[in-house]
């Protein structure tokens, strides 16, 4: 039985916890809807005095409609753009720098922007996650590939992770600036942040990478070391790629997956005969 869109706020407004599987199963039932009258109420519910409900309208606002192409982008475009400008409370900028990013449209760049370093963590990371998405990726724009840069350097951890794997991974952007931000990552106390950071290094075949590559891959490496070890495409890191396959149970697991592509890109081709 369908149910109103109505309800559905009503039923995620009242959900203590908004990053519960059952908060999130409702605004999905909304994200799928692709109506006008779905739209308008999550419109109506971004713009109530009630935080609650604001957040509730936002968390749609950012996909719905994402079934038919986003019928309503250009308004959506502008209610998040006017609430990444005027909401003074880190929850409501947060949920629309996020909704921005999930449009995946460039207008949104400056509204995002704009809070690249708000004293908010969790605002920070909102846009850190968000820019990658609303850029060219092959091409970046200068300024978002900076505000990236600046927030590898967030103290902290999961701002520093994304905004490193935003800048090594989703974006091609390859200058000295770049090069510079993701070598200083190496040494991140943070495991998951300094591999992004090889990771980008390798993708960008930076001689630097490959040293860090192969001492990675005698202690214990995770997929991202071994991801980089593919990139690279060096023979070098063949030897220890088999080793650790030789101590690999198998399986269908993204594990040995990415352990075969890496051995297949560092094995040294055969010539035809």
């Amino acid at each position: 039985m369908d149910v109103e869109p109505g309800e559905l706020v009503d039923g995620a407004a009242a959900v203590s916890d908004p990053e519960s599987d059952k908060y999130w199963a409702l605004i999905r039932r909304l994200h799928d809807r692709t109506d006008r009258a779905a739209f308008d109420v999550a419109l109506t519910a971004a713009r109530s005095t009630e935080i609650r409900r604001r957040l509730v309208g936002l968390d749609v606002l950012g996909q719905i409609g994402y079934a038919a192409d986003r019928p309503f982008r250009a308004e959506t475009l502008a209610a998040l753009l006017a609430e990444a400008v005027q909401a003074a409370d880190d929850r409501l900028i947060a949920s629309a720098v996020t909704a921005l990013g999930h449009l995946s449209d460039p207008r949104a760049r400056p509204g995002i922007l704009r809070h690249a370093a708000h004293p908010s963590k969790d605002v920070r990371f909102a846009v850190a996650v968000a820019l990658p998405g609303v850029t060219d990726a092959d091409a970046p724009d200068a300024d978002v590939v900076e505000a990236l840069i600046r927030l590898t350097r967030d103290p902290d951890t999961q701002v520093r992770d994304w905004a490193t794997f935003g800048l090594g991974t989703q974006l091609a952007a390859d200058t000295p600036a770049v090069r510079a931000a993701l070598t200083e990552r190496l040494g991140d106390p943070d495991g998951d942040t300094a591999g992004e950071a090889l990771l980008g290094l390798a993708r960008r075949h930076d001689p630097r990478a490959l040293p860090r590559v192969l001492a990675w891959l005698d202690d214990d490496p995770g997929n991202l070391i071994v991801e980089a070890a593919g990139e690279l495409a060096a023979p070098e890191c063949l030897p220890a790629l088999l080793r650790l396959k030789d101590r690999d149970g198998g399986g269908d697991n993204a594990w040995s997956a990415g352990l075969d592509a890496a051995i297949a890109a560092c094995a040294p081709t055969r010539p035809a005969g």
